[in-house]
């Protein structure tokens, strides 16, 4: 139960929701046109942009505000990762450069150094 109250745990888990958005929205893409199946897929995202909403308002009661925005470039990390998982798609070289750049970043704001 701490781990649920721990800020940076309601941050991460705010983007890995925030992340799972670009998964459901893609499957509704795939689904081939107006279909039931697009339909429950952007209902499902309409949804989970709402539930983040509820999150991220709560979490920037926790965080400056420039802190939660630099760690918010974990999703393009997590939208990597569901790249493979979910949709097979090949990581590139600049893919990953890119994210230790994120990375980087998310270092320098957090910890102040340059």
């Amino acid at each position: 139960m701490r781990l649920l109250k721990n800020r940076y745990f309601q941050l991460l888990g705010a983007f890995f929701l925030f992340s799972f958005v670009g998964v459901v929205g893609k499957m509704a893409a795939m689904s081939g046109g107006l279909t039931m199946r697009f339909f429950l897929f952007v209902g499902l995202q309409v949804f989970l942009l709402g539930l983040y909403a509820i999150i991220w308002q709560q979490v920037l009661k926790k965080f400056d505000l420039v802190a939660a925005m630099a760690y918010r470039g974990v999703v393009v990390i997590l939208s990597l990762i569901w790249a493979i998982v979910f949709f097979q798609e090949e990581i590139t070289m600049f893919n990953i450069i890119g994210s230790l750049i994120i990375v980087a970043g998310i270092y320098i704001v957090s910890t102040g150094e340059v």
